[in-house]
Order: C-alpha cells, then structure tokens, then sequence
C-alpha cells in the first residue's frame, strides 16, 4: 500500500503491458480479477486489457472489483473503460444482504438498482465473498436462512456471469459456519435445468418467483422457483404450453406437494414462509 503507480507515464504503462503478458505466459490463466478498481485510471485498464487480447488473440474475460453500492458510479466506470471489463454487482450484493437481515423488506425490488438488471452482460454476481464474510472490513454477511434464495436468484436466472464464495460452499471454519448445504443442489440445477426462456413475477412484496421453460437439449429440463421472506404463499406462473402435464416437485424438499401443469401451461407453485423452493420434473 502505498507504492502507487504513474498511470500517466507511458514507460509506466508499457512496462505494466509487458508485465502482463509474461503473466499471462507464466501462469497460462485465461483471464483476471482486478482488484480496487475504483482507485486505479479506468482509461489505463481499457488500455491494458486491450494490449493483451491484442496480444494473446483471446478474449481473456476481466472482471473488476469496484466496491460501491451505487450503481451509477459502476455503469460511468464501465463506460470509462468503453466496456471492456465486467464488475462485480455489489448493489445486488447488498440488496440481498439487506432482504436476509428485514423480513420487512420488499423482495419485489430485489433487483431494483442493480447491475445484473440494468446491464447484465457485465455484471458478475455474487452473494457474499472475503470482504464481507465476519470479521471483515466490508463485512454484510447475508444470513443462512436467506442464502438458498440469494443462490438461486444468481444461479438459476438467464442473467449475469455469477460467482460462488468458496466460504459459502466449504464453510468458514474459522468462524464455525458451516457449508450452505442447498448450495450443491441448486449447482446441480443450474447445470442440469436452468434453460429456455424466463418469465418473472416479481410482483409481491412477500414472495417472487420465476420459471423457465427448459429447451429440448437438456433432458427433462425447465424449473420455477419461489422465494419467500416472511409468510407461507403461492404463485400460479406460466412455465409453458411444452410442459402441459409435467409434474413438479420441490428439489429442495420444503414443500411435499406434486404440482401438475395445467392445459394454459401454468402451476401454482407454493413456498413455505422465510425459505426458498426450487419446483423441477419429476
């Protein structure tokens, strides 16, 4: 800390370029996490990436940290770099902390202000990360009971290149917390279900939900999920004519019902109050 550089000085930026890339052939990564952004010239990072996909003739995909709950301040960063890296989107990041700690929150502008809905093809998503775990500096630990909605609000939507904490899948041993053990299960879900289009209900202050239809390359894919951050509810979505029929169960086993979709190609999918249910073919 301390030893700042001279982003204005052209042997300073050449010899950071170089620098790179004798990275980039030591390691043999296929891209980068920028840390602190914020504090760094945007104009010397658009430079810098851009030397180095010159260079390598591959897309090397970059993500920034730029640590601001304010979203305009990551849509000028993004435009000052003329969208040459991605940020993490911390707004959602605190928007999902801030639904885990207030049952009171309205979880139908859940994705209000952030950049996953504003500009998605650069926001990487995240739930909780080093910073924010206990005893951090930045520290906004979404609680466990939130955690299975938060990761199935960043795994199982069409948007955002989303990033698992490692804390959150291995567990913080040094603060005995243990593994979010739904994790693994909506991971798989991810992989194995979450196609085809999305139709959203955020339309309730309680409960949201959203469905895929699923696509015809992934077996028995398609799924709907619903959240919820206070009382027990039920939403009846359209998941698609295609899955006229198709009958439903909770993967993560909150609620025992088998929902059957109806001839318009819709369920009513229900959750129980304070969780998440994630409703899959059978």
């Amino acid at each position: 800390m301390g030893a700042d550089l001279d982003f204005s000085n052209p042997e300073v930026v050449e010899e950071c370029i170089n620098w790179g890339k004798w990275y980039l052939e030591t390691t043999k990564v296929d891209g980068f996490r920028l840390d602190a952004v914020k504090h760094i010239n945007a104009n010397f990072y658009k430079e810098w990436i851009r030397a180095l996909r010159k260079e390598t003739k591959k897309e090397l995909f970059t993500v920034g940290e730029y640590w601001s709950g304010d979203i305009s301040k990551l849509h000028r960063y993004i435009t000052n770099t003329e969208g040459e890296i991605s940020l993490f989107d911390v707004p959602l990041h605190y928007n999902l902390y801030n639904a885990s700690i207030d049952i009171n929150y309205d979880l139908s502008k859940i994705l209000d202000k952030t950049l996953v809905k504003e500009n998605p093809s650069k926001a990487v998503t995240f739930v909780d990360n080093h910073d924010t775990q206990p005893g951090q500096a930045l520290e906004s630990f979404v609680e466990d009971w939130f955690k299975p909605a938060s990761y199935a609000i960043i795994l199982l939507r069409d948007s955002g290149y989303p990033c698992v904490f490692y804390g959150d899948f291995y567990g913080i041993e040094n603060n005995n917390i243990p593994p979010v053990k739904e994790l693994k299960t909506i991971l798989e879900i991810r992989k194995e279900k979450a196609y085809g289009i999305q139709y959203d209900y955020f339309d309730h202050p309680d409960y949201i939900g959203w469905t895929r239809e699923g696509d015809e390359e992934h077996l028995k894919s398609g799924l709907a999920v619903v959240i919820s951050n206070n009382i027990d509810g039920e939403k009846r979505m359209y998941i698609g004519k295609n899955l006229i029929g198709e009958k439903f169960v909770d993967a993560l086993g909150n609620c025992d019902e088998i929902i059957e979709i109806d001839k318009e190609g819709c369920g009513t999918f229900k959750v129980k109050g304070k969780s998440a249910s994630i409703w899959v073919r059978i």
